[in-house]
């Protein structure tokens, strides 16, 4: 794990870094994810969106520059929806293959747009 510190202001604050990915959080609430997301680093990444909701409780994932997801990793981004009669994880920016894969596998835990 990397810690990226700096002293410019940017509109993005890291929450995790490690040689696949990168996590961050923009001032709107939304997170962004840049890289791989798989098992190797689902449990790490969890972690670091824990706390991530915006003021109505949505978890907002950016995931325009997410490059590959396994199984495991979208199993991570489903269990920030904790409640299932919550409201789901918000996903913008979605690439067409991540797009057929989560109509493919229809989970109610995340919602597009």
């Amino acid at each position: 794990m990397t810690i990226i510190s700096s002293f410019e202001s940017t509109p993005y604050d890291v929450l995790y870094v490690d040689q696949q990915i990168s996590v961050r959080s923009a001032d709107d609430g939304s997170v962004s994810l840049a890289g791989q997301l798989d098992l190797t680093n689902g449990d790490a990444v969890a972690s670091a969106l824990a706390g991530s909701r915006d003021a109505a409780g949505v978890v907002i994932v950016d995931v325009a520059e997410l490059k590959f997801v396994d199984l495991y990793g979208l199993r991570t981004l489903a269990m920030l929806s904790d409640d299932p009669l919550g409201p789901p994880v918000r996903l913008r920016n979605v690439q067409p293959s991540l797009r057929r894969l989560l109509g493919l596998l229809s989970w109610s835990s995340f919602q597009i747009g």
